[in-house]
């Protein structure tokens, strides 16, 4: 903007400098119309004079008209950069929130699989317990680990004390532990 107001000053100067000399001009032409010795080549330097005067004048239009465009421009430019200006920082705020929601979104979905895999733990755990409580399981590994260590130690005991029977099927190395069932099995559905 600076660089338009020094081209008007300039331009302004320029055209008080060919006013001047205008008027210098005029006042010579009055003197010389007083004069009647050299009529002739004043005329002609008047004409040229005036001529050139007049160029200076369409010159100087012309170079007016070029500062307005050039101001009009400049006006424009800066609408359209504090509109560009509002819309960043709408942008901008836009942008934070974003950023402030997906953080939210994340520290929620850190939640969500921590309350999920302590779900699924503990819906794991109530299912193995059933399953423990209908087949037995717990008391069936508590009656086998009891016979591998009677067996490694060289005595087989149940659980009452009594001895348990130790039977071999024809090439099988597991043996056939005879364990009294003391509850019985049976299907609820």
């Amino acid at each position: 903007m600076d660089e338009v107001v020094v081209e008007v000053e300039k331009r302004k100067r320029e055209w008080e400098d060919a006013y001047e000399k205008t008027i210098e001009h005029i006042t010579a032409i009055q003197e010389c119309g007083k004069s009647r010795r050299a009529n002739a080549g004043l005329t002609s330097d008047a004409e040229s004079i005036t001529e050139s005067l007049r160029r200076s004048r369409q010159l100087m239009v012309q170079e007016v008209e070029r500062s307005t465009n050039t101001l009009v421009a400049f006006d424009e430019s800066t609408g359209v950069l504090k509109k560009a200006e509002s819309e960043y920082k709408g942008h901008r705020s836009l942008f934070s929130r974003t950023r402030n929601l997906l953080s939210t979104m994340q520290r929620q979905d850190l939640i969500d699989r921590v309350i999920l895999i302590i779900g699924f733990s503990l819906f794991a755990c109530a299912v193995l317990y059933v399953v423990s409580k209908r087949i037995g399981i717990l008391r069936l590994q508590q009656m086998a680990t009891a016979a591998i260590k009677a067996r490694l130690a060289g005595k087989a005991a149940n659980a009452d004390g009594t001895p348990l029977v130790h039977q071999f099927d024809g090439g099988n190395t597991v043996p056939n532990v005879n364990i009294p069932i003391q509850q019985r099995l049976h299907d609820e559905l």
